[in-house]
């Protein structure tokens, strides 16, 4: 890459780089598919990763077992989720977003496969810590890539949107559960899981570019980021003089200093990160304890396995929707005031079925307020990967994300072994009380967070 002493084209008042001309430029009908795609990734993770709890009830009855001795291998994928993520995020920065999306998609996508095939407990526990892993290093690199190619002024919608599809994955999925399970069994869903991954692991090897930000980063990839940026419709007016010189603009610097912008333990950014750490630990325990354990809870009350998945698919079509007017919210309120409203509604709504559960004859109101709970508990939760991007810079975007997100996954393990022992003292009340209690932690612990998205004004 040329130095960036080179003068700027005649009629040029200086030169752009990279994320000065993403910024500044209209979000193209390229850069949305692109985001589609790599939402895609995530959809097929929420299902692959929700699926175990909607056959749990299946499986239990089958192997004979009692819920504790499934509660290691829910534990598992936490505990490989917790490395992937971590680990994922800091192959994203170092080697590209996309080799590391692309292996760890395939790499859940093959043990959800070998999961259809499994004949006992320690079979299920491995293949679900290796799933994990591959399930983990997801969320950092999908939610770099949705920033990265996304204009500033709908960067937090577009991380939102890639995010939401774990929830919409859970919708699909338990969908599927209550009319595959019934008819095929549990093994089915698994192995149907796990072919459709695979088909999306071949449309990203096939269809998705690296982030032109993060090479541009890198340097000497000059050719690979004028052709991604032409796709993008990013001619600078189609003078290619401009374009190029638009490439051979000096890196992305932040504002940090050099030691400062590669450590998300600078001083500038420690705080932040601490705050975001408790926020994802805690967020991250509400969702997955109703992932694992919430069709499980509504099997006791006295419903079927095809009721209890429609329960878990309420929950999670609830996340999407909130999800997605979180991430517009934000645009107009900024994230402190739009991620605050949301902690406090879940806590008071699951305080409402706490207090009334047994008050409610009709499923159907069940259904409302679980999707009311899973709606502010997964529209907060997604809504963190929003404020993870914007707060870390792009040297460190995957590593950072990627770290919340591997702390958080020390809440879903915590989740999948205290939620047996929860539901066992107090059942479906001590649960919901339980979730309360959490999202009132995550609201004061983004309350805390310095570095907010703020409101656009245009």
């Amino acid at each position: 890459m040329t130095t960036h002493s080179q003068k700027a084209p005649a009629g040029m008042t200086g030169t752009r780089n990279v994320v000065d001309l993403i910024d500044s430029s209209a979000w193209s009908g390229y850069q949305k598919l692109l985001l589609l795609l790599v939402s895609m990734a995530v959809l097929l993770d929420g299902f692959d990763n929700q699926s175990l709890g909607f056959a749990l009830p299946n499986i239990l009855r089958d192997w004979g077992l009692a819920k504790a001795d499934l509660a290691p291998a829910l534990a598992a994928a936490q505990f490989g989720m917790l490395a992937g993520a971590i680990g994922g995020g800091a192959v994203g920065d170092r080697v590209g977003r996309k080799v590391a999306l692309v292996g760890s998609v395939l790499l859940f996508g093959l043990c959800t496969v070998m999961i259809g095939f499994a004949a006992n407990a320690l079979h299920l526990l491995i293949l679900r810590f290796v799933a994990g892993i591959g399930m983990g290093a997801t969320f950092p690199n999908v939610a770099a890539l949705a920033a990265e190619f996304t204009p500033a002024r709908h960067r937090s919608l577009a991380v939102v949107f890639s995010i939401v599809c774990v929830p919409l994955g859970g919708v699909i999925g338990g969908v599927t559960a209550s009319v595959v399970m019934p008819i095929y069994g549990w093994r089915a869903l698994f192995l149907l899981a796990g072919v459709t991954t695979m088909g999306i692991v071949v449309l990203l090897i096939v269809a998705l570019p690296e982030s032109v930000r993060f090479l541009s980063s890198k340097g000497g990839q000059d050719y690979k980021v004028r052709s991604i940026l032409q796709r993008m419709g990013m001619t600078a007016g189609g003078d290619k003089e401009v374009l190029y010189d638009v490439i051979d603009a000096p890196k992305e610097i932040s504002p940090l200093s050099r030691s400062q912008h590669d450590s998300i333990f600078g001083r500038d950014l420690r705080s932040d990160t601490f705050f975001l750490w408790i926020a994802f630990f805690f967020s991250l325990a509400s969702v997955y304890a109703a992932f694992n354990w919430l069709p499980t809870l509504l099997v006791e009350g006295g419903h079927d396995i095809a009721v209890a998945s429609r329960g878990l698919a309420a929950f999670n079509m609830g996340g999407v929707v909130t999800a997605l007017l979180g991430g517009a919210a934000i645009g107009r309120f900024g994230s402190k005031r739009t991620t605050l409203a949301m902690a406090a509604a879940a806590g008071g709504v699951a305080i409402l079925l706490a207090t009334f559960q047994n008050h409610y004859s009709s499923i159907y109101v069940v259904f409302i307020l679980l999707a009311l709970e899973g709606g502010f508990v997964n529209g907060v939760q997604t809504t963190l990967y929003a404020v993870a991007s914007h707060i870390y810079p792009t040297a460190v975007r995957a590593r950072g994300v990627g770290t919340a997100t591997g702390l958080g996954r020390i809440g879903a393990v915590t989740s999948s072994l205290a939620g047996a022992a929860i539901i066992g003292a107090g059942g479906a009340v001590a649960f919901h009380w339980s979730i309360a209690a959490v999202m009132m932690v995550v609201g004061g612990s983004l309350a805390m967070v310095k570095r907010h998205p703020g409101p656009l004004h245009q």
